[in-house]
């Protein structure tokens, strides 16, 4: 007799102390009900093992799910090896050997820690990473960040954690991808891995990835047009020349770049106006700021086309801020002070 018994075809992998249910399959493929007792054969695991429940009866064809759950003493060390247990069926009025299936184990440290990387609203290039130990022991991390493609800069605060049993904690990660002058908006990742602090070439326990696009100084529209028109002023002006007729345009030399603006972390984020109407929403920000400094309020008003900091999605924005402040609690108590002229204003770090 050969009743069907399913295990999982993986090594099943044990944490010192730590219970692990290994689901087994098992199939009645006979005509007649059967009354089946789950046992494992003699070896270490049947030591380890308790199984739940213990006999099943099964009726023509039916399959049923039972649990061997597996738990090795707390000072059992760590080991790479692989160790085969088996799981046998008989049958409960005879005694009559019905079926048997063997898999591998192996007994590995558990990870200790799960998360997740998450963008901060309304800060560009700027992720939360999430870190949770489960598990009973404290673990010492080191986490580590790299851009694809390379370039740029990139900031993890902290970088290093001891992650006690039962707590969590979050790491700052600040990306600044490579801007390039020219060109079209490029794709970027953000790799974040979590790693062993005292066993830095095994494997990561944990690895996050953010995606974005950073865009270009200078879209290739703009550099097209632009080159066209100097194109079509230089003709214009070989063909002017010899007439003596003099062009202004030609005396002015080149064009000047627009200027970079510095915007200090961290700053009061106190309104947005995106860049879109006939005047680029240049009136309505004028507006705000001038009322905010008519109450008497400090305030800045930046496009954010100019500056690495701000977020620039679309066509960009207009943005009031404040920076300058030497800590985010500074920051947070101007927000404080002018919140009634400003109710928006919040923190950005």
């Amino acid at each position: 007799m050969d009743v069907e018994l399913t295990l999982p075809a993986e090594p099943v992998a044990l944490a010192p102390g730590v219970p692990t249910r290994v689901p087994v399959q098992v199939r009645n493929p006979y005509a007649r009900q059967l009354d089946l007792r789950i046992y494992l054969a003699r070896g270490r695991a049947a030591g380890w093992a308790t199984v739940e429940p213990e006999t099943i009866r099964l009726v023509p064809g039916q399959t049923a799910e039972i649990g061997v759950f597996l738990t090795t003493p707390p000072e059992q060390p760590p080991s790479s090896s692989l160790v085969p247990f088996t799981v046998h069926a008989e049958e409960v009025a005879t005694g009559e050997p019905a079926g048997f299936a063997t898999a591998l184990l192996t007994v590995a440290l558990p990870v200790p820690v799960a998360g997740d990387m998450i963008a901060r609203p309304g800060q560009r290039y700027a992720y939360d990473l999430r870190l949770v130990n489960g598990t009973g022991q404290p673990a010492s991390l080191l986490v580590t960040a790299e851009l694809d493609p390379p370039g740029g800069a990139l900031q993890v605060q902290p970088d290093t954690v001891l992650l006690r049993p039962g707590s969590a904690v979050a790491v700052g990660v600040r990306a600044k991808p490579k801007r390039h002058l020219i060109g079209t908006p490029q794709k970027y990742s953000v790799v974040v891995k979590v790693r062993d602090g005292y066993d830095t070439e095994r494997p990561p326990y944990l690895t996050e990835v953010a995606t974005g696009t950073r865009k270009p100084r200078v879209s290739s529209l703009f550099a097209g047009i632009v080159a066209v028109v100097l194109a079509l002023g230089a003709t214009v002006a070989i063909v002017l020349q010899g007439t003596g007729i003099r062009l202004p345009f030609l005396d002015r030399g080149k064009a000047t770049p627009v200027a970079q603006v510095t915007v200090g972390r961290p700053y009061a984020l106190i309104d947005v106006f995106p860049h879109r109407g006939a005047d680029g929403g240049r009136t309505a920000a004028d507006a705000a700021l001038a009322r905010l400094v008519g109450a008497g309020m400090p305030v800045r008003l930046v496009d954010s086309l100019s500056s690495d900091v701000l977020a620039d999605e679309g066509a960009g924005f207009w943005v009031l801020l404040q920076d300058g402040f030497g800590t985010a609690e500074a920051a947070q108590q101007f927000c404080d002070q002018w919140r009634p002229v400003a109710p928006k204003c919040q923190v950005t770090s």
